[in-house]
């Protein structure tokens, strides 16, 4: 015990200061237990009936609004089959529609038939034979629509006695149509017949204890009912009255000295409600879970003060494991890390501390980059200036070649072609320009070099319009195409042709040069783009390479195909980048 106050006595600083960690300690523990005491007693004080009344009323809600959905979901079916049944009527007549249609039934629809307005069948889509006492004009389904009428109604469910044998309860939907077969217009109804037991199963979910669902129309009617048999008995379910003079929504009520909830949502495809009662009068049985919650709650609550009291120390010394983490990443080279932890004042003293000496790293490190811009830039500039400019000399000793055989028309043609050669080659100094001046660019070299080889090859430029406003590494095309001249179709014993395309694939922008000269070996094109070249035509293919890896990353450049006696096809790959 000496031991352990003498090294306590020790480690207090000289002079206390009120963010100190001994000042944090003592506040800290003070605020643990009047959290701990606090927390007791809002566990204590809290409101169950109201917490669980809310999520009654969740779960009522969501299950009336699922069971409506659902039967929703099939009357849209019915009414879809009947207008489907009408449309196909209408179109194509009785006979063709008998004779060219095989309908299918879901399990859930019963039956689907079509009669005239004196009640006799005009079609149905199954092979079940009618009974033939029936008077189809009686019938409550056929009565509840005027034949021709186009509107539907919904049946309550009853139990359909149209064939033989059989008596399935069914909720019915009647829908007046007119059709036309030859010169003549009939009209009669479409029944469609839903099979109930699928509504039933539906509403046969339970809400919670002793809870139940039932069906009823907006004038109070019972469309289906749980306990049916209980109403027919002359034992009145008085939540009936109560769910028709209730909006939609849910609503708790006293009923018998006991609280129930009722929840109702009117169905969008007919005059019927879902309505689900829940009683609430099992709250009291919660008590003993309630009083085994709040001694949960105690025990909890005393593992909380303990687990905090013995992770006081951690979470005061945690700062300093963070400022820690924070060095691992900038010795790891994230600069852009800065301290923003608080706490302590040895812990602020640091964390100051830390960020001077990362901001003065950063701005060396800055210096560092701008410089490697600089010399990358001047790299950019020096590969741009190794453009061949033996091609102008060729061209100015072409057109001195011209003038003294007085081929005037050539001379000019010639003259200006290198004209826009050099101004679109110039381009207010920028290194990018339209792909549609980078194409016009090529054309203009092509034009000056078919002049000087003559026939000796044809050219032609193919783009889709899409790419044209596209942006490009200005003087991409012009080596390529130098190259396809001088070792493709230049020195060809019959007649050669390059072609330029532009285009978009896989959401990049692609020029393909493709000519049909002598190809390039294979062992030479396997090492083409390795190293730079020592001859001057190599020089080009490198040239293009490098400056559009410079400028957009290693992803992008060039790509080459040849097949020797066949041909070179050379493609440079970009990315998109709008004007």
């Amino acid at each position: 015990m000496r031991r352990l106050l003498y090294r306590i006595k020790a480690t207090l600083p000289s002079k206390l200061k009120w963010n100190s960690l001994l000042m944090m300690m003592a506040s800290a523990t003070t605020i643990i237990a009047v959290v701990a005491v606090l927390m007791i007693t809002f566990a204590m004080n809290r409101r169950f009936n109201d917490s669980i009344d809310r999520t009654t009323e969740q779960n009522n809600t969501q299950i009336v609004d699922n069971v409506s959905d659902s039967i929703d979901s099939y009357l849209e079916e019915m009414i879809s089959v009947s207008d489907t049944i009408s449309e196909l009527l209408i179109d194509y007549g009785v006979d063709k529609v008998i004779k060219t249609y095989h309908f299918v039934l879901r399990d859930d629809i019963d039956t689907i038939a079509v009669f005239d307005a004196q009640g006799r069948l005009v079609m149905k889509t199954d092979s079940r034979p009618l009974k033939e006492n029936v008077n189809i004009k009686q019938q409550d389904w056929f009565r509840s629509v005027a034949p021709g009428s186009c509107i539907y109604v919904f049946t309550e469910p009853h139990v359909q006695r149209l064939y033989k044998g059989e008596y399935r309860w069914v909720i019915s939907l009647s829908k007046g149509i007119e059709w036309v077969d030859g010169n003549k217009t009939y009209q009669g109804i479409v029944l469609v017949d839903l099979n109930f037991n699928n509504i039933k199963e539906l509403c046969s979910k339970e809400l919670g204890e002793n809870g139940y669902l039932y069906i009823v129309d907006t004038n109070g009617k019972l469309i289906y009912h749980p306990r049916q048999q209980m109403i027919f008995a002359g034992i009145e379910d008085k939540t009936v009255s109560i769910a028709c003079a209730l909006e939609d929504g849910s609503k708790i009520f006293l009923q018998d000295g006991g609280r129930m909830m009722i929840s109702i949502k009117t169905l969008k495809n007919a005059n019927w409600r879902i309505v689900g009662v829940s009683p609430l009068n099992g709250l009291f049985a919660y008590d003993e879970e309630i009083r085994n919650f709040i001694m949960l709650v105690v025990i909890g609550v005393a593992l909380i003060i303990i687990v905090l009291s013995i992770t006081v120390s951690f979470l005061i010394t945690s700062p300093l494991h963070r400022l820690m983490r924070l060095m691992g990443q900038v010795e790891a080279g994230k600069l852009d890390t800065f301290s923003t932890i608080r706490g302590v004042y040895e812990v602020n003293e640091l964390s100051t501390s830390f960020n001077q000496m990362v901001y003065k790293i950063k701005q060396l490190m800055e210096q560092v980059i701008e410089e490697q811009k600089m010399l990358r830039k001047s790299e950019l500039k020096t590969l741009h200036a190794q453009i061949n400019p033996h091609f102008l000399y060729n061209t100015l000793d072409s057109i001195a070649w011209m003038a003294e055989n007085g081929d005037q028309e050539n001379v000019v043609k010639m003259i200006a072609a290198l004209s826009q050669f050099f101004r679109l080659s110039l381009s207010g100094g920028n290194e990018t320009v339209l792909v549609k001046d980078e194409l016009k660019h090529a054309e203009n070299y092509l034009v000056i070099q078919k002049m000087r080889y003559g026939d000796q090859f044809d050219y032609e430029i193919v783009f889709d319009d899409a790419v044209l406003n596209y942006k490009t590494l200005k003087i991409l095309l012009q080596p390529i195409v130098e190259n396809a001249i001088i070792h493709g179709v230049g020195n060809l014993p019959y007649k050669g042709k390059i072609t330029i395309y532009a285009g978009i694939y896989e959401n990049k922008l692609v020029f393909e040069v493709k000519d049909n000269g002598f190809g390039i070996n294979p062992k030479k094109l396997e090492h083409i783009l390795e190293v730079k070249p020592s001859t001057k035509s190599g020089i080009g293919v490198y040239n293009v390479n490098q400056r559009i890896q410079l400028m957009y990353g290693t992803e992008y450049g060039l790509q080459f195909e040849s097949e020797l006696d066949i041909g070179t096809t050379v493609r440079i790959v970009l990315p998109l980048i709008k004007a």
